[in-house]
């Protein structure tokens, strides 16, 4: 090849690489147009008041932000109130005096006070020391029958070498917080310096159920005469086999039974046979047998709904799924907006829901899911509104839902259960420690309250707050 050819090659690729610049170059202006038009754009929101909010952090080197006062934050930070020292008794406070013996700026030790002072007042737990209590009880001697007797202080329990208020503290570590017996002793030993065998806490678990035993049933009694029940259950275990934790709650009460049995049968053993107000449940077939005016829960038909759209064929979807979906959330807004409407607007839009639902319901289709689905809603046509009706009754059954929740959770964590009668004492404990905590009660004070009457002879009180008469 001659150096003419040689010129004329490389004459070549030099215009291509020119043609390949400009077109970048061309590429780029357009980018810089289309950034200052994005710029400007930007400009005249923000100058309209629009502030653009970001969940990211400041950039490094950025000034420091108070983490409390952030724009993007969308709710206000929830923070502890400092203690006050007027509010607290003089022998509860250990005073503590801070001084220093050299300048912590340049080290010179050539300081003076000046007189002034800053107070920083914090709370702490005191070091874990156990308390003693001797009772010395005296011998009396009948001076008519001869024989001799003793009696017993309040709050002593016979036999027991711990007070009370050890016993409901592990009670409460069990049926509350969910932790084993194994644990509780752990916590028990450091932190308020009394030794516990686990044997000792299964010991305090049986003196637990039978003491409030009493109490659950006036509870379940109660719960019976309420306008409104919930109800759920969930898996439990006794000595390996697969038993049935049920919840039977409302917003003042929760009952928890432990029971083998998943049928009908420990709904009337719980909740007897009829019941005058509404019981809000989930679909399972086991609350039919109950004669109540029944609420079926919404949330569980969305949740089932949603999940069948990426089962069933997008026609069934666009024609029966998504249509359903909206006529139970054009339901549950409804029933938010009662107070906003007139009686005679609330009662016509009653009537445009149960049109579009008796369309729907009587939809034919082919497809298996579809048509249980269809047939469900046609079984349950007459309980699934029920909340539009009565102003005090919730479309789902979510607060159930969350009674029963810190029992699965204890199942994870805590365990479960190795005999029937601590399935049993673990359902009481836990039933009155959700009572105490509905009301707004300290399961402590409640707990020693009842040891007391139980002593005297008296009636066993209900855990009830102080404004309820």
């Amino acid at each position: 090849m001659s150096i003419l050819d040689d010129v004329a090659l490389l004459k070549e690729q030099v215009a291509a690489l020119l043609h390949r610049v400009a077109k970048l170059e061309a590429q780029v202006a357009e980018r810089d147009a289309r950034i200052s038009e994005l710029e400007a754009e930007l400009e005249r929101v923000r100058r309209q008041g629009y502030k653009p909010q970001s969940n990211r952090k400041p950039p490094a080197g950025s000034e420091k932000q108070d983490r409390r006062k952030k724009p993007f934050r969308q709710h206000p930070g929830v923070f502890r109130d400092p203690p006050k020292l007027d509010d607290i008794s003089p022998d509860q406070v250990e005073c503590h005096e801070v001084v220093i013996d050299s300048c912590p700026c340049c080290g010179s030790r050539r300081i003076k006070p000046t007189g002034r002072f800053d107070d920083h007042l914090v709370t702490d737990i005191p070091e874990p020391k156990p308390v003693y209590h001797r009772y010395r009880r005296l011998e009396y001697q009948c001076q008519d029958g001869g024989k001799t007797s003793q009696g017993r202080a309040e709050l002593e329990l016979p036999g027991s070498h711990l007070r009370p208020r050890a016993r409901l503290l592990n009670l409460y570590c069990r049926a509350h917080l969910g932790i084993s017996l194994g644990k509780s002793c752990d916590l028990l030993s450091p932190w308020s310096g009394i030794p516990l065998s686990r044997a000792g806490a299964l010991g305090h678990l049986a003196w637990g159920g039978k003491l409030f035993a009493p109490v659950v049933t006036d509870l379940l009694d109660l719960l019976r005469q309420q306008n409104l029940i919930h109800a759920d259950e969930t898996g439990w275990r006794i000595n390996g086999k697969n038993v049935w934790a049920w919840c039977f709650s409302n917003p003042q009460i929760a009952i928890y039974l432990i029971r083998h049995s998943r049928s009908g049968a420990v709904i009337r053993e719980a909740l007897g046979d009829s019941l005058p107000g509404v019981l809000v449940t989930d679909f399972y077939a086991a609350y039919n047998a109950m004669e109540a005016t029944k609420q079926r829960c919404l949330v569980h038909l969305l949740r089932e709904l949603h999940s069948l759209r990426q089962k069933v064929p997008a026609i069934c979807v666009k024609r029966i799924i998504e249509p359903l979906i909206t006529l139970f959330q054009d339901a549950i807004a409804l029933g938010k907006r009662r107070e906003e409407l007139s009686p005679k607007a609330y009662t016509q839009q009653i009537d445009a829901i149960s049109d579009r639902f008796g369309e729907l319901a009587t939809t034919i289709s082919t497809n298996t899911h579809v048509k249980r689905i269809l047939k469900r809603l046609r079984t349950y046509a007459d309980e699934l509104f029920t909340f539009l009706d009565h102003p005090h009754i919730p479309p789902d059954n979510t607060p159930a839902e969350r009674d029963i929740r810190s029992v699965a959770a204890t199942r994870a964590d805590g365990g479960v259960n190795r005999t029937d009668w601590g399935a049993t004492a673990f359902a009481n404990i836990k039933s009155i420690v959700q009572r105490c905590h509905k009301q707004g009660r300290q399961f402590l004070q409640y707990g020693l309250e009842l040891i007391s009457a139980v002593q005297a002879g008296q009636p066993t009180p209900l855990p009830l707050s102080q404004n309820t008469s």
